[in-house]
């Protein structure tokens, strides 16, 4: 018995050791890694992307419209959050922004949720939630997707979820599908902004 711990804690020491090996490799060899770890596409804001950002997925896009996500990151730095007026807000035609105000679920059967026009950019405010996300390919739709609302409703067989704080923001993409809102502890009262960036 007491070989079979040593040679486990041995295995596992090497996967570790491995991971952390080709992670490094990973960043220092790929570009897009680099100009993801850097951040200055943050535009100095505070907050850090949260681990379900997809670093490949948001460069392809930055790349196309850097013009749209340094107005999403310059409105997030330069606006008093705590005092945006709830409801919805054009900043142009490419971007909308909604500011809420609501109280936490409990977990359920819920959907999660997938948008093909518009990405979802999520910040919380103050408060915290749980928000999960998975990959739309892995997803069965349970709702047909409703093209003038950009909505289709999705069940996954597994789906890791992520505490947002206001230390984080989160980006969903039309290739992910997400459920958010969902409760840490017991019900609390979250104050959220979301930007609905333009795919095109």
């Amino acid at each position: 018995m007491r070989n079979l711990v040593i040679i486990l804690a041995l295995i596992f020491c090497v996967t570790v050791a491995a991971q952390k090996r080709t992670s490094r490799q990973v960043v220092g060899g790929n570009s897009v890694a680099i100009w993801f770890e850097k951040g200055e596409w943050t535009e100095g804001f505070k907050a850090k992307p949260a681990p379900s950002v997809d670093m490949n997925l948001l460069y392809e896009h930055y790349k196309k419209h850097p013009e749209r996500w340094q107005k999403v990151f310059n409105y997030l730095k330069n606006n008093d959050l705590l005092k945006l007026p709830l409801g919805n807000i054009a900043l142009d035609e490419n971007i909308n922004v909604k500011v809420q105000e609501y109280t936490t679920h409990e977990f359920g059967d819920q959907r999660l949720e997938g948008h093909r026009k518009y990405i979802d950019f999520q910040y919380v405010i103050t408060g915290c939630e749980f928000m999960g996300c998975g990959k739309l390919s892995e997803a069965k739709e349970v709702s047909p997707f409703d093209t003038a609302k950009d909505w289709g409703g999705y069940k996954l067989p597994f789906v890791p979820y992520y505490v947002a704080t206001s230390d984080y923001f989160f980006i969903f993409f039309p290739a992910q599908v997400h459920l958010t809102n969902l409760q840490v502890g017991d019900k609390a009262p979250v104050r959220k902004i979301v930007f609905k960036i333009r795919v095109d």
